[in-house]
């Protein structure tokens, strides 16, 4: 790998929606809260539990309502110092390798921590920003692996695509 002082100043910039789908507009998800809810608030009112309706209807609020299910616009930039997402710096130092992969639905370059302690980071990639660009980038600084996602972000990944 060259020194950083070798490198030229570069600069690598998308801006994608952030990597959590919520679960608007999944017909089950919606059920199976919808069955939970409701029932707190029939169990409420024959228990004659004020405090827990005035709870579960304010869940019935924040689950339902769909300003709770607008996404955030990342700003993701690749440079020569690190990645900086939004405002948040990430240095090369604190990861020792990365990885691309696919969800079903989503590609993401996930960076392999130095520190077992910490967690990995996983930054989307979408359609319009060039993967094999972005991959060579990466070699410049950290090794590439295969199968190095630990099994808890994979679940993670799963669950919130």
């Amino acid at each position: 790998m060259p020194k950083l002082e070798e490198l030229k100043d570069f600069e690598i910039r998308w801006s994608t929606l952030n990597h959590y789908e919520h679960p608007y507009g999944d017909i089950l998800w919606h059920l199976f809260w919808g069955v939970i809810i409701g029932a707190s608030i029939i169990y409420s009112i024959f228990a004659t539990d004020f405090l827990f309706l005035v709870i579960a209807l304010f869940a019935l609020i924040f689950f339902f309502h769909p300003f709770f299910y607008e996404t955030d616009e990342l700003v993701i930039s690749l440079s020569k110092e690190g990645i900086r997402i939004n405002k948040k710096f990430h240095s090369w130092n604190e990861y020792e390798g990365f990885e691309f992969f696919h969800n079903g639905s989503r590609f993401f370059m996930y960076l392999v921590p130095k520190v077992l302690t910490h967690f990995g980071l996983t930054i989307p990639l979408d359609d319009f920003v060039e993967h094999e660009e972005i991959r060579t980038t990466m070699r410049l600084f950290l090794k590439e692996y295969s199968g190095a996602i630990s099994i808890f972000d994979k679940w993670y990944r799963a669950i919130f695509r």
